[in-house]
């Protein structure tokens, strides 16, 4: 299944403000949930910090991918923060980060959450595509750079 498959447009929130990474995954948790990808945020921001206590979703790069697999989930999904100013995250090389893309899987979804984990690792190594996420005016515009950077990527 394509990355943008499973990304809504109101799924990807730009200009977000927060002080720290659990305000950016309960905003994106709701998105979710409004979106029918979650039946409910609370509980899959628990799972996801569950998930954070085993070790740092803080990428690199000013990218974090926070994850769960979670019976709050009913359908897999994507949801993308792009933040006004990074927050720290822990990350693996000590930057705070300030794009956000949030995997949600149901429990049992582990292919398909290792496919979204492994895809959206292989598209944020490319310098190109995190410089063209931080600078797209639009969520519609960040669709479709995923989409591009999706197909580009080796199959």
């Amino acid at each position: 299944m394509k990355t943008k498959e499973l990304l809504a447009l109101d799924c990807i929130v730009l200009h977000v403000e927060a002080k720290h990474k659990e305000e950016v995954w309960e905003l994106l948790a709701e998105r979710l949930q409004h979106s029918g990808v979650i039946s409910t945020a609370e509980q899959f921001v628990e799972d996801v910090a569950a998930r954070e206590s085993m070790g740092t979703t803080g990428v690199g790069h000013g990218v974090s991918i926070p994850h769960a697999k979670s019976a709050a989930v009913d359908r897999a999904g994507l949801a993308i923060a792009r933040l006004a100013t990074p927050v720290d995250v822990n990350s693996l090389d000590g930057t705070k980060a300030d794009l956000f893309f949030m995997v949600a899987a149901p429990l049992d979804g582990i292919d398909l959450n290792l496919q979204m984990l492994s895809t959206i690792a292989r598209m944020i190594r490319h310098d190109s595509f995190l410089a063209a996420l931080r600078t797209a005016p639009t969520a519609e515009e960040m669709l479709r750079i995923i989409g591009e950077q999706e197909e580009q990527l080796p199959k």
